[in-house]
């Protein structure tokens, strides 16, 4: 296998919410290819998987426990590194990559997380710039639905337009985010 289930599903328990199934899936599958990198050094390839869905199985049972503030990527690389010592452990001598490679893998990745931040930091202040440039009755639909979570009905209701012609609105509104973004330099 090696690779990340494009149709990855977890059950909800413990009063997380179907949200949060959904939000967990779509982060291991934004971090899982550092993370199989991250093991593909650090175990024999026959361990690979079954280390990558213990790492996945182990932060879904610990989400609740998650800091926020903290990089999701580099908080599942540390349940995959204590899985990999484990791992380690109980192979004995078989030890193909040493603490320093594990240790310098794990930097790396870190770096990497920062980048990305900064990254999405970027994007995330053109995307409020091309929100802003939107005409009213555009800009107005796209708050209610994404910074509101309201749904259609109650938007159609608050701006006085049918159901169908939010639905438009939205789109278009989407439209001209997406070609301002892609004028920005930035994918949407």
């Amino acid at each position: 296998m090696s690779e990340i289930p494009p149709n990855l599903r977890l059950t909800t328990d413990s009063g997380r919410g179907p949200d949060a199934a959904d939000v967990f899936a779509i982060l291991v599958r934004e971090h899982g290819e550092r993370l199989l990198a991250f093991l593909r050094a650090s175990v024999p390839s026959s361990s690979v998987d079954d280390i990558f869905q213990d790492t996945v199985l182990v932060a879904w049972r610990r989400l609740p426990d998650y800091d926020r503030t903290r990089p999701f990527g580099a908080w599942m690389r540390g349940i995959a590194r204590n899985l990999v010592l484990d791992h380690r452990s109980k192979m004995g001598r078989e030890r193909p990559t040493d603490d320093a490679i594990l240790d310098a893998i794990v930097r790396r990745a870190e770096a990497e997380d920062r980048g990305d931040r900064e990254e999405f930091r970027a994007k995330l202040v053109r995307l409020e710039d091309c929100v802003a440039r939107l005409p009213d009755e555009y800009r107005t639909v796209i708050h209610l639905s994404y910074r509101l979570d309201a749904p259609i009905a109650r938007i159609a209701a608050e701006v006085g337009a049918n159901v169908e012609a939010v639905k438009k609105r939205l789109q278009r509104a989407r439209a001209m985010v997406a070609t301002c973004m892609e004028s920005k330099g930035a994918t949407t």
